[in-house]
């Protein structure tokens, strides 16, 4: 009979030959060995590909082909897995250190279990809260690099909403803890170093990442829907859309 692991990592990856080893190599050093690991690439041509040959020893399933965008992949890589958490190291960011997975493991389960993030350009240590307050997600957003989704979450409330390009795990947050109320834990542990870049980051793309979130915190977050920034967004919409 098959075991079920106690981690499955998924890395999406599309065209990071320069950024990839990083990733591979810190998931190949984890001491805590019962985990799963599963790639899913959106059809690299740069040598991606090649590099992950070097780790096929290590790769529980790797699957190469075209995506409807970063959610489209993240959802593939939840139907490959099977471990009872789950996180989401994407291709550049890796473990903050070789007994993340063994660390985690001792702590108290939970639905969610959220550590701190590096931010590698800056330096700088991002904490998650301790508790979440009432409206947190209004304020604040949790790193998916540092967070181990409970299976079963996915199972009972879905999977990531592909209708988003940019704000998918927003809405999943949202999701889980405004509508579903699933349980969280806070551990005072390095999960990851998120080395930047992606298309949420990207200043261009900032436009739809505020209509994005809002559709989240309208959905969500009663008091957002009666406030100023609520209406706000709501006429700029209509003249957007009348232009």
């Amino acid at each position: 009979m098959h075991q079920i692991k106690k981690f499955s990592i998924i890395t999406i990856c599309r065209n990071e030959a320069a950024a990839i080893r990083a990733t591979c190599d810190s998931v190949c050093a984890q001491s805590f060995g019962d985990y799963e690991w599963i790639v899913i690439d959106g059809g690299s041509t740069d040598g991606t590909l090649k590099i992950l040959d070097d780790y096929e020893d290590n790769i529980k399933c790797l699957l190469s082909e075209s995506d409807q965008g970063i959610y489209d992949a993240m959802n593939k890589g939840l139907r490959c897995s099977q471990g009872e958490h789950v996180i989401f190291m994407n291709a550049g960011d890796y473990f903050a250190g070789v007994d993340v997975l063994a660390r985690v493991n001792d702590m108290p389960e939970a639905d969610l279990i959220v550590g701190n993030m590096v931010l590698k350009e800056k330096n700088e240590l991002c904490e998650a809260p301790g508790q979440l307050p009432e409206g947190y997600l209004l304020r604040s957003m949790l790193p998916h690099q540092a967070t181990f989704f409970k299976r079963s979450v996915f199972e009972s409330f879905g999977l990531f909403d592909t209708s988003f390009r940019i704000a998918g795990d927003y809405e999943m947050y949202a999701r889980l803890v405004e509508s579903a109320k699933v349980s969280y834990s806070y551990i005072p542990v390095k999960i990851s170093v998120f080395t930047g870049g992606g298309i949420s980051s990207d200043r261009k793309q900032r436009c739809l990442r505020k209509r994005e979130n809002h559709r989240v915190r309208k959905k969500y977050f009663k008091k957002y829907r009666y406030s100023w920034k609520c209406w706000r967004q709501e006429i700029r919409g209509l003249l957007r859309s009348g232009s």
